[in-house]
């Protein structure tokens, strides 16, 4: 160990060369501020956006600046663009899907009990004997023993002739008329009254529009009026134009005559058949739906003639006389009774009957006739 003397000297000797080192940097180096003297850059105030600079226009140009609120529209407001939108006017999105523009027709659908034959038409006067006849009619009028049918038109507008359309539709309207009528004689040999209505020619054909009827069978209200659409009529020279509309004012007037019209034997249990075959009534008319849709005007009667067992099964169904016009729909309702099922009718022998049924519609409607 150096002695204490010697120590000294050296401490002294490394305390100066240390200050000196010291002193030597800190001419190099640069003094260092406080901090509350360093200078810190303020952040960057947002900057608005810049206002919108309107466009450039001429000097002889005004522009107007308008505000407008913007709402949002309810679903039946909202429109979509068309051509109409560029004039101005507004095409509305519809809320629902639109109506039908027309009503489909009612079936009608009559009948009248099982019978051995079909039932045979109103006796004829013989020529020879119109006006001499040894009975008297009713009302003091001559004796006349088949429903008597007049057929009026009091008016006509198109050019049409009321006068030639009168006499053409008693020559034409006369047969189809009185066949209407003595089939619902078959039902009520009280039945009488007259159909009103307006016929009205078209390009597409005739339309007929009740105005009254009196007749208490709507059966043969709606066969008038199917048969008068049918009716081949003189028009008159003024109203030759086939597409021109022409219509008549025309009344049907249906009167019994001074002799019953003949009605069918019924079979024996004709009112338990009777019932039974009403059980395919739907699917009946479901077949003659399926023939108006091909062919609007459609209708008239059907005859059907069955065979069946003891038992009640049908064996045979086939049309007699006269034929309906529409030979799908009869295909159609011979195949629903050959399917059907008819009462075991104790101690009834029969085995063959003939069942008539009639066809008729309503016309279709637009909803705003309704």
């Amino acid at each position: 160990m150096p002695p204490r003397s010697l120590a000294r000297p050296a401490a002294f000797c490394a305390a100066t060369t240390l200050v000196l080192s010291s002193a030597v940097c800190a001419a190099e180096q640069p003094a260092v501020p406080p901090v509350t003297e360093i200078p810190v850059a303020p952040l960057p105030k947002p900057r608005k956006p810049p206002a919108p600079q309107p466009a450039q226009v001429p000097a002889t140009t005004t522009t107007t600046v308008t505000t407008t609120t913007i709402t949002t529209p309810s679903l039946a407001a909202i429109t979509t663009p068309s051509a109409d939108t560029a004039r101005g006017v507004p095409e509305v999105m519809p809320i629902a899907p639109a109506a039908p523009t027309s009503v489909p027709p009612r079936i009608v659908l009559v009948d009248e009990e099982p019978a051995k034959a079909t039932h045979a038409r109103a006796r004829e006067l013989p020529e020879h004997e119109h006006g001499h006849h040894p009975k008297h009619g009713r009302h003091g009028r001559p004796f006349h023993p088949a429903p008597g049918i007049v057929v009026d038109v009091p008016s006509a507008q198109g050019g049409a002739s009321a006068a030639d359309l009168q006499r053409s539709a008693r020559n034409n309207g006369y047969r189809p008329f009185r066949h209407c009528y003595e089939e619902g004689l078959q039902r009520n040999q009280q039945l009488a009254g007259s159909v009103h209505f307006v016929l009205t020619r078209q390009a597409g054909g005739a339309t007929t529009q009740l105005v009254e009827s009196t007749i208490k069978d709507e059966s043969v209200t709606l066969c008038v009026l199917r048969e008068a659409r049918h009716l081949e009529l003189t028009w008159g020279a003024e109203a030759s134009d086939a597409n021109a509309d022409a219509s008549a004012d025309m009344k049907v007037s249906l009167a019994t005559g001074d002799e019953p019209v003949p009605t069918a034997h019924a079979v024996p249990h004709a009112e338990e058949l009777r019932e039974a075959l009403h059980a395919s009534f739907p699917a009946v008319q479901q077949c003659y739906a399926s023939g108006l849709a091909r062919r609007p005007d459609d209708g008239g009667r059907m005859e059907l003639r069955f065979h069946a067992k003891a038992s009640g099964e049908i064996t045979e169904v086939s049309e007699d006389e006269p034929r309906f016009a529409d030979v799908d729909v009869t295909r159609c309702v011979l195949g629903v009774y050959r399917t059907a099922k008819l009462p075991r009718v104790h101690g009834s022998h029969v085995s063959s009957f003939v069942y008539p049924l009639h066809f008729e519609a309503t016309p279709a409607a637009s909803p705003a006739s309704k």
